[in-house]
């Protein structure tokens, strides 16, 4: 197919949800954009702070990605925009930045972010995301969401703290408290029990008054606008920051900056390694999300065109003026739950973000510090998943320490080094089950065909015909353990004449594997007994029939390990069973 061809059948794949558009989708679709904008505007100025950035700036980063995902990602339901996680790695990225050049170092780092996701995403890179397990990312996300928490309870309190790390925010907070501003805690405090009690009890009540649950639950997730608007309100009646102190949003610049390129070369390279980081969480996360709603709706997500859909949307949020963005879970859920169809709802909440940016800042000048950092710990709360970091930990010890080791890397040491913890003893673990595979004495059930380990099950054995079973493919860094293992099992079975490899589990055999195997091969032949194969994968035949080795077994290759068994054991002493009757 040439690439005119390659090109015209992506755009009619990837915009085929236009065809058929009609009035009762756009009206679903824009409701549910007015819903999920409602959340947006709130969210977006509460995560720039969170990201050391002017307010201003999460609301830029709110409109022309949601462009650049719709033509480009491949989720229905997915929604860009800042995130509370990957706005505290951004914070992490750029506090080695002066303070002057924050702002170009936050666009660099989404421009930088952007390329490297594009980039990956037209080579079809996706597969990337299974190097990161779903235990790592529960204990990242888990961390970085109290590392969140801790954060803003220095807006809470109306103090100053200092700080990257959950020890060193707590005891900066700590020595503060002195200073708290009574108005903050109040304002805060308010808006934290207000919007708690609405998330674990307005569902319920509205429920029970006759309301559908889904219908309850959308209504219970439009508090924080709520909140939001009494805040202001109550900030801006009583004059509180003027008179109290209370720290408060301030002038918010109309409309929007220009798209511009920064050309800082020695910011590139200092943003070069945190993009790379930031855009592994980014991607991971989002398609996590992307991947759950989708299987609500019977639909599924290409890991590809996510990645491309990410990459040029962060790098839309670069050149206009935004910072590093990410698929929403709570926004992409109310989008899910408002009935949205299509990915016209991101491009009607890009319009209705765009309108905010040039008409409404000013409505925002009297909200509170404390009431969006109140907002930040809620939204936060719902992230903390330790009861999956439980089941992980009862099930598997080694994935439970790796989520462990993630989860206090993130608070010790900072969100740059939690996924990148998780990730090294992710691998580290599975590199290490792979130098020393399972590798077991099997026997047979007694009048069956079954074959199991001698050390766990109670079957018959044959002193002249053993079987080993490999249980891992066998590749340079395992085939000298097979070596040894075999050599120990031919020092203790004397009377063995010939050995089965049994390969169910052994879907490759690499060049340094194949070497030992031929090594094997020959000092068991040295030794007297014969090597065969049984229940081997015909890729793997493939394979040795390129080479020699099989010009060279002893042995031969069975198809299941009842054939060999059948061809390899010995016949029974049938005097020993004779119906002769000695009657003297």
């Amino acid at each position: 197919m040439n690439p005119l061809a390659k090109t015209s059948q992506y755009f009619s794949e990837q915009w085929g949800w236009l065809r058929g558009y009609n009035g009762s989708r756009f009206s679903t679709d824009l409701n549910a954009a007015i819903i999920v904008t409602i959340l947006v505007v709130p969210q977006s100025l509460a995560y720039a702070l969170l990201a050391g950035l002017p307010p201003q700036i999460g609301i830029y980063a709110s409109i022309f990605p949601l462009f650049a995902y719709a033509a480009f990602g491949s989720s229905r339901f997915l929604q860009v925009g800042p995130t509370a996680v990957i706005s505290l790695m951004t914070a992490v990225a750029i506090s080695t930045v002066p303070a002057e050049s924050r702002l170009v170092a936050a666009a660099i780092l989404a421009i930088t972010m952007g390329v490297m996701l594009t980039i990956l995403g037209l080579l079809r890179s996706g597969f990337i995301m299974n190097f990161v397990s779903r235990s790592v990312v529960s204990a990242y996300i888990t961390g970085a969401a109290i590392l969140i928490i801790v954060s803003q309870l220095k807006h809470l309190f109306g103090v100053e703290t200092e700080g990257r790390t959950v020890i060193k925010m707590i005891t900066s907070l700590i020595s503060a408290l002195g200073t708290t501003n009574p108005v903050a805690l109040l304002v805060g405090g308010v808006t934290l029990i207000y919007l708690l009690l609405v998330k674990n009890t307005l569902p319920l009540v509205l429920v029970k008054s006759g309301m559908r649950a889904r219908r309850a639950k959308l209504i219970s997730r439009m508090a924080p606008i709520v909140a939001v608007i009494l805040a202001i309100v109550s900030a801006s009646y009583f004059s509180l920051s003027s008179k109290s102190g209370l720290n408060v949003v301030g002038d918010i610049p109309r409309g929007i900056p220009p798209f511009k390129l920064p050309m800082d070369l020695e910011l590139y390279k200092l943003m070069l390694v945190p993009a790379l980081v930031i855009g592994l969480v980014a991607f991971v996360d989002g398609m996590s999300t992307a991947q759950t709603l989708a299987a609500k709706a019977r639909n599924r997500i290409d890991a590809d065109k996510e990645m491309l859909g990410l990459g040029v949307s962060n790098f839309a949020a670069g050149i206009s003026g935004g910072y590093p963005v990410n698929g929403s879970m709570s926004r992409s859920v109310v989008n899910f739950s408002a009935g949205g169809q299509t990915q016209m709802v991101g491009i009607f909440t890009a319009i209705l973000m765009l309108l905010t940016a040039l008409y409404l800042t000013p409505l925002l000048y009297h909200l509170p510090l404390a009431s969006l950092a109140a907002l930040i710990i809620v939204a936060c709360i719902s992230l903390l998943q330790f009861k999956e970091l439980w089941k992980v930990w009862v099930y598997s010890r080694e994935d439970g320490l790796t989520a462990l080791a993630t989860f206090f890397a993130v608070l010790m040491l900072g969100v740059q080094w939690g996924v990148v913890a998780g990730v090294v003893l992710s691998m580290a673990f599975h590199i290490r089950a792979t130098l020393r595979p399972n590798m077991a004495i099997v026997g047979r059930f007694p009048g069956t065909q079954h074959y199991r380990n001698v050390d766990r099950f109670n079957v018959e054995t044959n002193e002249i015909v053993k079987t080993l079973r490999i249980d891992e493919s066998l590749y340079f860094a395992n085939a000298r353990y097979l070596e040894d293992k075999i050599a120990r099992l031919a020092q203790e079975s004397p009377e063995m004449t010939d050995l089965i490899l049994m390969c169910p589990a052994v879907n490759r055999i690499d060049a340094s594997a194949l070497s030992s195997l031929e090594t094997i091969n020959k000092r068991l032949d040295s030794a007297g007994v014969r090597l065969h194969f049984s229940e081997l994968h015909s890729m793997v035949k493939e394979r040795f029939h390129r080479s020699q080795f099989l010009d060279v077994l002893t042995g031969e290759v069975f198809l299941s390990q009842q054939e060999a068994m059948e061809a390899l054991e010995p016949e029974p002493d049938w005097s020993e069973f004779s119906d002769h009757i000695d009657i003297h």
